[in-house]
C-alpha cells in the first residue's frame, strides 16, 4: 500500500511526536470529510438551484462541479497518505472508506467530463 500511495521508507513517529502527528492527520481527515461534505452541499443543493436563479446556465455548474471533485480527490489521497505515513492504527479501515469515497468521485468526474464533451 506504501508503494501506492508514494511514501518511501514510512516511518512512524515515537512518543510525543506520535501524538503530534496522529492528531495532525486526524486533523487532516477531518478537513477531508468537511470539504467533501461542502462538495456535495454545493453539488446537490446549492448550483443546481443558485445558479439558475441569477441568471447562469445549468450547464456552467459542470466546470465547477469538475474542480470540486478533483480537490476532493485530492484531499482524500493526501490525508490517506498522510495516515499511512504515521502508521495511524486505523488506516486500514480509512482505506476502504477513501476507496469507496474515490470510486464514487472518480465516477463523477467521468460523468462531467463526458457531459462537458456532449455540449
Amino acid at each position: 500500500m506504501a508503494r501506492l500511495l508514494f511514501i518511501r521508507g514510512g516511518g512512524s513517529a515515537v512518543g510525543g511526536a506520535a501524538a503530534a502527528e496522529t492528531r495532525g492527520a486526524e486533523n487532516a481527515l477531518t478537513l477531508s470529510l468537511m470539504f467533501s461534505g461542502l462538495r456535495c452541499i454545493l453539488q446537490y443543493a446549492v448550483l443546481p438551484f443558485m445558479l439558475p436563479i441569477v441568471g447562469i446556465a445549468a450547464d456552467a455548474t459542470v466546470p465547477i462541479l469538475l474542480l470540486i471533485n478533483i480537490l476532493a480527490m485530492v484531499s482524500i489521497f493526501f490525508s490517506l497518505r498522510r495516515f499511512w505515513t504515521i502508521g495511524y492504527e486505523h488506516r486500514w479501515r480509512y482505506l476502504v472508506l477513501a476507496a469507496a469515497a474515490l470510486v464514487l468521485l472518480a465516477s463523477f468526474t467521468v460523468y462531467d467530463i463526458l457531459k462537458l464533451g456532449a455540449r
